[in-house]
């Protein structure tokens, strides 16, 4: 069976098997950095960073020490981008707007 027979284009089909989001799940869905995201953030060693545009979808890990991303504000992220990385940004580090958290 090829995977094409079992991949997921659409929101109706993956809500055909996970069924609809249940109300406690939709209520952790927000679009700034909380409290309790600031915490977990401040204290991760490793992030995953995921981005969407005409090509697709990516996402890079990103990892150091505790406290190496800044949150610049509530909405933004400051993520050091080594020059020893394969990543496609030339800078020493980038910062990305949130759009979405999830816990």
């Amino acid at each position: 069976m090829a995977y094409r027979d079992h991949l997921i284009t659409t929101m109706d089909q993956l809500e055909s098997l996970y069924g609809e989001k249940l109300p406690t799940s939709i209520i952790k869905e927000i679009d700034h950095i909380n409290e309790g995201y600031r915490k977990l953030i401040e204290a991760a060693p490793f992030i995953a960073v995921a981005t969407s545009g005409p090509e697709g979808l990516d996402c890079s890990p990103k990892g150091d020490a505790a406290g190496f991303v800044r949150i610049l504000d509530d909405r933004t992220l400051a993520i050091p981008d080594p020059a020893t990385t394969a990543s496609t940004v030339s800078a020493t580090s980038f910062a990305i707007r949130v759009s979405r958290c999830f816990s």
